[in-house]
């Protein structure tokens, strides 16, 4: 299967290497994941008008509508991963996927199938519901938002201890300071997204 990946900062990167030894990586696709900020969906969806979209930003519910302003065939998924994360670690959250009947059904089904070969998928939460992309940023807003906003306050004291060699530090800054570090891991583009959470 052919798949398109716009977007080429540090998660796009990451997802065209995991996903090359299951799918074609091509600019010709017509199923094709937007690894951008939320501010920039508007402008790919319009662009590729009338494609199968996949949506893989850290806030569902505001993305997916901007996407299907251009197109029917929107599939959502949230990884819950980056390139740091153990294989064994990675979880995916899908919260649409295409009706039968879609011109786009089969080659969503085979785009989840590769999916799965990176990352267990997720439908269901942990009351047993099927997500959607809201009950998808409710949740987000409790977990993600709350520990991109702690990561953001922590790294103004881990800031002013910078200069601490390591033998005068106790455990417990310790660990705070390997939590603010979490933010490296993130674009900005990435921080924007989990910050449009509508229930933040």
């Amino acid at each position: 299967m052919k798949l398109g990946i716009i977007g080429k900062g540090s998660f796009g990167t990451f997802l065209e290497t995991i996903l090359s030894p299951h799918f074609e990586i091509a600019d010709d696709a017509d199923s094709i994941i937007l690894a951008v900020p939320i501010s920039a969906y508007e402008t790919v969806a319009a662009e590729n008008k009338d494609k199968h979209l996949i949506n893989v930003c850290s806030v569902q519910q505001p993305s997916t509508e901007h996407l299907l302003k251009y197109t029917d065939a929107v599939t959502c998924l949230h990884p819950l991963f980056g390139a740091r994360t153990p294989v064994e670690s990675r979880n995916t959250i899908v919260t649409r996927k295409l009706g039968e009947g879609s011109k786009f059904s089969d080659s969503e089904r085979k785009f989840l199938e590769g999916f799965e070969k990176v990352s267990a998928m997720m439908y269901e939460d942990h009351k047993g519901e099927p997500f959607t992309p809201d009950s998808h940023d409710r949740l987000m807003a409790r977990t993600h938002v709350a520990a991109v906003l702690a990561a953001k306050q922590m790294k103004v004291f881990v800031d002013r201890a910078d200069d601490i060699p390591d033998e005068l530090i106790p455990n417990s800054f310790r660990l705070m300071r390997d939590f603010v570090r979490t933010l490296d891991d993130m674009p900005q583009g990435t921080i924007e997204s989990i910050m449009a959470n509508p229930y933040f």
